[in-house]
């Protein structure tokens, strides 16, 4: 039967809705790493250019925004490599058999 023509309690829902597909855990590591570099960056940009654009100090403070962006996205992902790490020796140690 058709799932138009289905109950709707009957119904089961779709596994390929929006916000329904699962990424392969590589990809979503490399897609969140990537986009904490990317803001992280351009807010960096930004606030640094804003500050230049006052003060009349052009490339001083969009540089120390650039780096400074840098800084936070590489210590973000430092901190989600030693979580994942944290997580994976939980769970080895949760898998072994423990002997006495």
């Amino acid at each position: 039967m058709p799932p138009e023509q289905q109950d709707p309690e009957d119904r089961k829902p779709s596994s390929q809705g929006f916000g329904q597909v699962r990424l392969p855990p590589a990809f979503d590591l490399a897609l969140r790493w990537g986009l904490t570099l990317a803001v992280s960056v351009l807010l960096g940009f930004l606030i640094g250019r804003w500050v230049d654009v006052k003060l009349k100090t052009t490339p001083l403070f969009l540089l120390i925004g650039v780096f400074w962006g840098l800084g936070g996205s590489f210590y973000s992902v430092f901190l989600q490599i030693k979580k994942l790490e944290k997580d994976d020796q939980t769970e080895e140690n949760s898998t072994k058999p423990r002997y006495k």
